[in-house]
Parts: C-alpha cells; structure tokens; sequence
C-alpha cells in the first residue's frame, strides 16, 4: 500500500518570490524520482503565503530514499530563512 506525506507550510510575506521559487524547484524535481506517484502543490486562494504540498509515494522505502536526495536536503536547508514556523509535516498511510 502506499504512503503519502502532507505538508502545510506558511512562508514570510517578504519571502513569496523566492520561497515560491524553489518550492516549485521541489516539487518538479520530486515528480521524476522512482516511486513518486503524485507530488501537489497547493496554494490558500485566500492566503497567498501558506502551500500544502500533497505527495504519494508507492512505499515507505521510496518516501525514505526521496528524503535523502539533494534537491530535498537543499529545500531544508534554505527554508528555515524564507518560512514563518516550521512546516507540518504529517505521513499518512492510505486506509481504502
């Protein structure tokens, strides 16, 4: 069964451009990698600086590897800088 991550984020106002930026890098790069089934990319219509991100990926392992990859290290690394408070970051697993 596979597994998924659901992360909502709220970005500084005076970071929109640049954390826009490299949160579309991300999630682009994180669409090509094995066992990626869907990575989504929500913006609040009426919040412009909170993000849910929505990933699936086929297995635990596959989520693992992907948490391990340069592009996400990199995303780590920067947005403390660019982020009001940390992300939520939930993992769920699929029940149906």
């Amino acid at each position: 069964m596979s597994i998924s991550l659901l992360a909502s984020i709220h970005c500084k106002k005076d970071a929109e451009a640049a954390f826009d930026t490299e949160l579309k890098k991300l999630v682009e790069t994180s669409k090509k990698e094995t066992g990626c089934l869907a990575c989504e990319l929500y913006q609040y219509k009426d919040e412009p600086t909170k993000y849910v991100i929505e990933e699936e990926w086929i297995d635990e392992e596959a989520l693992s590897r992907h948490m391990e990859t340069a592009h996400y290290k990199y995303f780590v690394h920067i947005s403390p800088a660019l982020l009001v408070n940390p992300a939520d970051v939930k993992i769920l697993t699929r029940l149906i």
